[in-house]
């Protein structure tokens, strides 16, 4: 697999935990500690678990897979899915 260049990409991460009111907080932290700021952010309870999605561009294969390893040993994370999306070129 080749490296993908973060400025034309998205990480799209999924996070499904059990129910916590810090959990989102704890989640958003580990994009903070790194500068960076999602472009969206969206926590919900669905059939009583937590699934938080994460959209962030800037983050390099290393950088994202490191990343989705934090949110994966969080205490009540269950599974954390890490996929990437292309920008479109056409504005």
């Amino acid at each position: 697999m080749t490296p993908s260049s973060s400025a034309d990409s998205v990480r799209f991460f999924a996070v499904v935990a059990q129910p916590d009111v810090g959990l989102p907080a704890r989640v958003l932290d580990q994009f903070a500690k790194r500068d960076l700021l999602p472009e969206r952010f969206l926590a919900r309870l669905v059939d009583g678990s937590l699934l938080i999605d994460v959209e962030c561009a800037g983050l390099d294969d290393v950088v994202a897979a490191h990343v989705r390893d934090v949110l994966s040993s969080l205490v009540r994370v269950e599974r954390v899915d890490l996929d990437t999306y292309r920008r479109s070129l056409a504005a």
